[in-house]
């Protein structure tokens, strides 16, 4: 891979200083939610499966941040799916969840709520159903950035793709949701 031995050290105590500080967020997110009767509302699904997003990513990251385990993994396709659990679905499900909340308050519309939850179990499924399997893409050794792959990876790609169709259906569709709401205002 072309990292010797102090720059895998810095990675590998780098990782892990982050996961102490990232590990109380995650303490005090659920903190917050424990006093609090859960609500069945779909900010409460959509601030739940951010943490759920974060939460999976974080434990991959501690998985890469053994030395190691990260020679094999480097350059592969679970880094993939570790980078999106983290920075982007967290991102995407935090962003979603405060355009909801905030959108009665900003727009003066309210959003179907029902469509809401039906939309936030789809897209956490799709989403899921896109990243979760690159990791065992990756601990097979398939590389990312490549067109071509082995035969052996057909499975896994084919259940990622479809995941990623979903995903982008039922993205439409919450924008769909966005739409109708400003159109019925």
């Amino acid at each position: 891979i072309g990292l010797d031995i102090d720059t895998q050290l810095y990675f590998m105590s780098a990782t892990m200083i982050i996961a102490i500080p990232t590990s109380i967020k995650i303490f005090s997110w659920m903190m917050t939610l424990n006093g609090k009767k859960i609500l069945n509302s779909s900010i409460n699904f959509w601030s739940i499966g951010f943490i759920i997003m974060f939460t999976l990513g974080g434990l991959t990251g501690i998985i890469l941040s053994n030395s190691i385990i990260d020679i094999n993994l480097h350059d592969t396709y679970f880094v993939v799916a570790h980078f999106h659990y983290v920075l982007s679905m967290g991102v995407i499900f935090s962003i979603f969840s405060s355009f909801i909340f905030w959108s009665p308050l900003l727009f003066n519309v309210s959003l179907n709520n029902n469509w809401l939850k039906i939309n936030f179990f789809n897209l956490f499924l799709s989403i899921n159903l896109t990243f979760f399997p690159q990791h065992f893409l990756g601990m097979n050794g398939m590389p990312r950035r490549y067109i071509m792959y082995s035969d052996y990876f057909i499975l896994w790609n084919n259940i990622s793709s479809v995941g990623s169709s979903m995903t982008i259906i039922f993205t439409l569709i919450f924008i769909y949701i966005i739409i109708e709401s400003f159109m019925c205002k």
